[in-house]
Parts: C-alpha cells; sequence; structure tokens
C-alpha cells in the first residue's frame, strides 16, 4: 500500500513539474504569483516524495525465542526462518533456560555473532544474503534457524553447509534443510 501512495506521489510530481513550466516561477518566500497553479510545485513534491521515503524506510526489531519445545518440536527458535530488510534487528529472546545463540554461516563481510547463555541478543543485519545460526549447547540437536535478507547472493555456500552440519544432527535432522527451502 505505500509502495502504491508512492508511485501516486511520483506520477503527481512529475506531472506538477510539466505543469509548473508554464506556471509563474516561485518567490523566495515560497509563494507564486498571480495565475499560478493551485497544485504542489515540483520542489515541494520532491520533497514531500523524500519525506515519504525517509518515513517508510525504518527498521523493525524481529524477536526470535529460544524455545525448549515449540509446534516445531524440542529445542527450537522460534519463528526458525525469517525474512528481514537490511537494518532490521534480529532479537533473540531466552523463553527457556539454558540457550544462547551463534552464527554459523553469514554473507560476505557481516558480522558474526556469539551470544552468552540465557542472555537476549540484538544483531542487527547490515549484508544481504543467507544467515545461519544455532543454539551452541543444542546445535547437535538441531537448534538451528535461517535468516534471509533481501537477495539469498550466497545460496550455495548456505546449502552446502546445511547438508554439512545436518549429517551431525541427532535429532531434528531435517530442520535446516526445511527451513532452507522456504529461501525465495
Amino acid at each position: 500500500m505505500q509502495q502504491q501512495a508512492l508511485q501516486r506521489m511520483q506520477r503527481c510530481a512529475l506531472g506538477t513539474r510539466q505543469r509548473q513550466w508554464t506556471a509563474p516561477a516561485e518567490s523566495t518566500d515560497g509563494t507564486t504569483g498571480p495565475g499560478a497553479s493551485p497544485l504542489l510545485t515540483a520542489s515541494r513534491a520532491l520533497a514531500l516524495l523524500c519525506m515519504l521515503g525517509a518515513a517508510g524506510a525504518h527498521a523493525e526489531d524481529i524477536v526470535i525465542r529460544m524455545l525448549d519445545a515449540s509446534a516445531d518440536g524440542p529445542l527450537a527458535f522460534d519463528p526458525g526462518f525469517v525474512k528481514a530488510t537490511l537494518g532490521d534487528t534480529l532479537v533473540f529472546s531466552p523463553s527457556s533456560k539454558g540457550h544462547t545463540t551463534e552464527s554459523l554461516l553469514v554473507p560476505d563481510g557481516a558480522k558474526p555473532w556469539k551470544s552468552g547463555y540465557d542472555s537476549e541478543t540484538r544483531i542487527t543485519v547490515e549484508k544481504e544474503g543467507l544467515y545461519l545460526y544455532g543454539c551452541e549447547a543444542h546445535r547437535r540437536m538441531g537448534m538451528v534457524g535461517v535468516v534471509q535478507v533481501g537477495q539469498p547472493v550466497n545460496l550455495d555456500a548456505a546449502t552446502a553447509f546445511a547438508k554439512a552440519e545436518s549429517a551431525h544432527f541427532v535429532m531434528n535432522g531435517d530442520r535446516l534443510m526445511r527451513e532452507l527451502a522456504r529461501v525465495r
């Protein structure tokens, strides 16, 4: 819906710019002379578009709970797959005791992370690609998850890593590949 509003504003700004060429020039105090179009001037429309774009570009906090049991089975991150936008913050919430979060694979140039036990951890994603993560204590039990930020630029590396990692799981053996299959 916001995208549609921006497109309407852009069409309006372009039409206004064309009309403004025939209207009297805007003075330094922002008023226009007699006979000026009542529509926004191109410079004002452009300023409004910039403000709307900046307002819509805010980052979000995405909460991922660390659980002993979930609808997906024992020892899980909930949700196990997240689609985020550049600048969003992943908030790993210790809903059950005895869990951590650590990056297992991150896109080139992204910062890896490792939390302490039972602590809320905030990670701001600043690089496009796939982030695979797990719980240090329960990684071999398949307590893992996937975050997609923008395009999956490192999908081949993530898939190869997930196959190798999953071979060592003693339970929830298909979880990482299932979450990775949700990447679009």
